[in-house]
């Protein structure tokens, strides 16, 4: 019995560690081979969980081998899960080929399973994460109950008892503790984004009331200069350069000064699927200009609590961003339903798309993925939506369009 607790204690403060070395690896600043590490760490755990199993009164071993592939699977990718019960299958074949067949059913089995729950687990909150483990687990357990009957050693209930609960804490932890991570790390960024919008937000304020006086009576003289005859083209040409610009310029002072102004919008309640047509009516010009199509299927009575202009104006930058992201042309799909307690729309297009690392840094101050944006439109489309409850979330890939998928809680 002392060897078995000594045995179950090791083997439960090894699968801990690997939730601390996540939790070490993901909260580092800097840039370091997060993934391989961690990688590493998970295949050294494995062979430590096969090689030193945990022995029953009656003679029958077990280990904690399957919790290794459900953290790669779940945590890594698919791809570094099939690696991870390829090399347990190595592992057996040389430990003992007697038990490859059965090991490689078995596992075949887990892996069909862990496709089937994937999509269910990745949209799960913690605890339904935390329940969906522990049912995987509990069908690993009711499989080594029968072996234990099969082999003859039923009296080892208990042990097995002990073994699972002690796994299944483990388990628990882990994905608490690496959800916990997840968590923080997503605070934090979000902390770190409210500081820049702060900081965005005092510039605004002090500079851009400043910057539009003169930049008023800069365009009033190029104005009065356009008007003159004996201009030259090149003259002419210049200054209407000139305006373009200043009025480029006024845009994004506008853009500055919609940053810095209080929320003063009211929350009333207001017909979504009116501003939603509204806006779809008054941008297809512009969309026949561009030889873009927009295609709509908005349901009716849609009803949210909010600021009609500033809905408005979140409307209209997506779909201009949607618009200019198809140079060739091409439709953009503009749903809106109810779904749970929520109004859901969705803008599609069929635009050039964009790659993981700009979809991370989409709504950040300074960054757009136009040659002349400047990031602020985006940026105060994500702080209306999230002064309203609700949320933004975009799907994109590099040559076949971009999905903005905003949820706002039913008025």
């Amino acid at each position: 019995m002392i060897d078995f607790i000594k045995d179950l204690i090791l083997h439960f403060f090894i699968i801990l560690s690997l939730g601390f070395m996540y939790n070490f690896l993901w909260m580092q600043k800097r840039s370091v081979y997060k993934k391989q590490i961690f990688k590493v760490a998970i295949l050294a755990t494995l062979l430590v969980t096969m090689a030193l199993p945990v022995r029953f009164h009656g003679g029958m071993e077990f280990d904690f081998k399957l919790i290794p592939v459900f953290i790669a699977f779940f945590y890594l990718s698919r791809s570094d899960g099939l690696l991870i019960v390829a090399v347990l299958l190595l592992l057996q074949s040389l430990m003992g080929i007697d038990r490859l067949l059965i090991t490689a059913m078995n596992y075949g089995i887990i892996i069909i399973l862990f496709f089937a729950i994937e999509k269910a687990y990745k949209s799960s909150t913690i605890n339904r994460r935390i329940a969906l483990g522990l049912f995987i687990y509990g069908l690993i357990t009711s499989t080594r109950l029968a072996a234990l009957i099969n082999s003859g050693n039923a009296d080892d209930y208990l042990y097995l008892i002990v073994f699972s609960l002690v796994s299944f804490i483990a388990l628990s932890l882990f994905i608490y503790i690496i959800e916990m991570t997840n968590l923080q790390i997503k605070l934090m960024h979000e902390l770190h984004k409210a500081e820049k919008f702060s900081a965005i937000s005092q510039l605004a304020a002090s500079v851009a009331h400043e910057i539009r006086n003169p930049m008023t009576t800069i365009r009033g003289f190029m104005q009065v200069l356009q008007g003159e005859r004996n201009l030259s083209a090149d003259q002419n040409l210049f200054i209407t350069i000139s305006l373009q610009e200043l009025d480029r310029t006024q845009t994004i002072i506008n853009n500055f000064l919609a940053l810095a102004k209080p929320n003063t919008g009211s929350m009333d309640q207001i017909d979504l699927s009116a501003i939603l047509k509204e806006t779809t009516a008054f941008m297809r010009s512009y969309s026949h200009f561009a030889n873009t199509e927009l295609v709509e299927a908005i349901d009716k009575n849609l009803c949210i609590k909010g600021d009609a202009h500033e809905i408005r104006q979140v409307f209209i930058n997506i779909l201009k961003n949607g618009i200019e992201a198809m140079p060739s042309g091409g439709s953009i799909f503009i749903i809106a339903k109810v779904e749970k307690d929520n109004v859901r729309i969705q803008f599609r297009d069929e635009g050039v798309g964009m790659t993981k690392e700009q979809l991370d840094r989409l709504g950040h101050p300074y960054y757009s993925t136009k040659e002349k944006g400047t990031g602020l439109g985006m940026m105060i489309s994500y702080d209306i939506i999230q002064r309203m409850r609700g949320k933004i979330n975009v799907e994109s890939e590099e040559g076949k369009g971009t999905t903005f998928t905003i949820l706002l809680p039913c008025g």
